[in-house]
């Protein structure tokens, strides 16, 4: 992998991520007011912080390769505890009544696919030069 790839990938897609939130956010603001606004930045906030928390279990099993069960394992508990954090989080916001649930749900799936996309196009880019 060359050097400059981890970098990009690990600024890349939370920036675009948080452009499309942005955007999102302006759509959601001129059809629902603040409510709206509201609802896409917790939106694009749980996507970030899903993702980019996702990326720490990997950083921290690097060179240790000959631990491969024991990677798996701290994979899908820290892959769960994220998942329920993130359930958790969005009940806590719906009980409140500050959001919208529909703009909630369309700017996590638009910036789902945003930081998706983004990371396999940086890394098919690395995998090719």
């Amino acid at each position: 992998m060359p050097a400059g790839t981890r970098p990009r990938r690990l600024v890349g897609a939370p920036l675009l991520t948080l452009l499309a939130g942005a955007v999102c956010a302006a759509v959601a603001g001129a059809q629902l007011g603040s409510r709206g606004v509201v609802s896409a930045l917790l939106g694009t906030a749980v996507v970030v912080l899903f993702f980019w928390s996702g990326v720490l279990p990997i950083l921290l099993s690097r060179g240790q390769e000959d631990k491969a069960a024991l990677g798996l394992a701290v994979l899908l508990v820290s892959y769960t505890l994220r998942l329920a954090l993130a359930l958790l989080l969005l009940r806590l916001a719906d009980r409140a009544g500050q959001v919208d649930g529909g703009a909630i749900g369309l700017t996590i799936i638009v910036c789902t696919v945003v930081w998706t996309s983004t990371q396999v196009a940086l890394l098919s880019r690395s995998q090719s030069t």
